[in-house]
């Protein structure tokens, strides 16, 4: 409000005035709810960001009690020739492959035509042709061309049988007719109906009898190898039936003198990967917990929640259980785990592998837990380490939990605070609205009473001035 008289303008009333005083209740009822407003909102802040570092942190606890991770298989000693892959919780075991012959597909290729709208017979009948045990029948005219025979087998058989045609040279083409499937058992036959008419170049060869038919150009054949020295036989090159989750691929043929040593392990690497994730989002956390619960009286910093035990109370809890001693006398730093003096957690993965594969049932039951069945048949579940911090971080996390209450009380106390902010503002506005009335109503009688005086004074001037005359 600018410097000016109120009302008629006497000069003594001024919004200066008012000014003054507004701003003084203001510094005295408006100011310090201001400060706890802006203190309310950093606590707001702070309480959303540790929210999200426990989720993080629980993650990780959750993904290292989870029994799945420890169920993951690692494969070695897969070769150009020899691929294995192995499911999670297939057992651990080492075999070798040798003496590979690939399993195939059978192949035939038709006598030559002079083009693909050639005719392929010269009159009617119907192709009986048999692939693993079933046998579709192919009905053909004499207007039949090669490259309608192409299109009916393929529709007709459903692809058990690829049908193409094959520019081999000039004006000459071939039908060729390979199985969908590999092994000895898909063998291609092809043969004509009784009294049809079909091309000789399009029947099976014969030196003798028919130098112009189709010809076989790859066998049908069974794939070989062998498994440990024992020799073994499938109809495909892809084998899932030597150990339940194992996938067996055979790539190329191998002769003796190249073995496939594969040894299907348990996954350490990927449990050591979770750790390592698991001590970066628990020295986050920490470093802001710290941050947030503690002073420097140097620095004269002091933190949001500074003296708040419910804050203070989380890396209690958290470092009470993962500085626990199992019943069997297993701890965390046994398995690479480590907290120095200032409570920053540190990962060896060496000593982790080491220390995990000395006893991987012992360790997995530490850090995930185990499932036992009693005498009686009871099912009996021992927590883990990681099970057991997953339980309590859910506590924290869950909708209902810790965290969701203090974030929403927090809110709530904004709430108020602002709404206090309000009322004390629309009390000032009040106050000094009526104040100003009040003082325009001063101002104008000062007003009328100096004008009073003025003409008064003048009155009495003049009688003087009179008299004096």
């Amino acid at each position: 409000m600018a410097i000016s008289s109120l009302g008629a303008g006497s000069g003594v009333l001024t919004s200066d005035v008012i000014d003054k005083l507004k701003a003084a209740d203001t510094a005295a009822m408006v100011t310090p709810i201001d400060k706890k407003i802006s203190l309310q909102q950093q606590k707001g802040t702070a309480l959303n960001l540790l929210s999200s570092l426990l989720t993080n942190f629980k993650s990780s606890a959750n993904a290292l009690g989870d029994s799945s991770l420890y169920q993951r298989r690692s494969v070695s000693g897969n070769t150009s020739a020899v691929s294995v892959a192995a499911d999670a919780g297939v057992a651990v075991q080492s075999f070798s492959i040798s003496n590979v012959q690939m399993a195939l597909n059978d192949v035939k290729e038709s006598g030559s035509f002079s083009s693909t709208g050639s005719t392929i017979a010269s009159g009617s009948g119907t192709i009986n042709l048999t692939v693993g045990g079933l046998t579709y029948n192919i009905d053909y005219t004499a207007s039949t061309t090669l490259d309608s025979l192409k299109e009916s087998i393929n529709n007709i058989s459903g692809g058990s049988i690829k049908a193409s045609t094959l520019q081999v040279g000039t004006n000459d083409y071939r039908l060729v007719l390979t199985s969908k499937q590999t092994g000895s058992a898909q063998a291609i036959t092809l043969s004509d109906s009784t009294g049809g008419a079909l091309d000789s170049k399009l029947l099976a060869y014969d030196a003798t009898t028919n130098p112009v038919g189709m010809e076989s150009i790859q066998a049908a054949r069974d794939a070989s190898f062998k498994y440990n020295g024992i020799t073994m036989t499938r109809s495909t090159n892809t084998i899932t039936d030597i150990t339940p989750g194992m996938t067996l691929n055979l790539l190329q043929n191998q002769d003796s003198s190249s073995t496939a040593n594969i040894s299907i392990a348990q996954d350490t690497a990927a449990i050591s990967d979770e750790l390592n994730t698991f001590v970066q989002s628990y020295n986050s956390l920490t470093s802001q917990i710290t941050s947030m619960t503690t002073s420097d009286t140097a620095a004269g910093t002091v933190g949001i929640f500074n003296g708040d035990n419910s804050v203070n109370s989380i890396t209690r809890e958290i470092n009470q259980i993962i500085t626990s001693i199992s019943n069997n006398g297993f701890s965390l730093p046994q398995f690479g785990i480590d907290l120095n003096e200032s409570g920053v957690m540190s990962f060896n993965s060496s000593v982790f592998t080491t220390k995990f594969n000395s006893d991987p049932a012992a360790a997995e039951a530490f850090l995930s837990g185990s499932r036992t069945v009693d005498a009686n048949g009871n099912d009996i579940e021992i927590e883990g380490l990681f099970t057991t911090l997953n339980t309590t971080l859910d506590g924290y996390t869950k909708s209902t939990g810790i965290m969701k209450s203090m974030i929403t009380g927090s809110d709530d106390a904004l709430k108020m605070l602002n709404t206090n902010k309000t009322r004390a503002q629309d009390l000032l506005t009040a106050r000094y609205d009526a104040m100003t009335a009040r003082f325009v109503q001063y101002d104008s009688i000062m007003t009328q009473l100096t004008n009073q005086f003025s003409s008064l004074k003048q009155q009495i001037t003049m009688a003087v001035n009179g008299t004096a005359n």
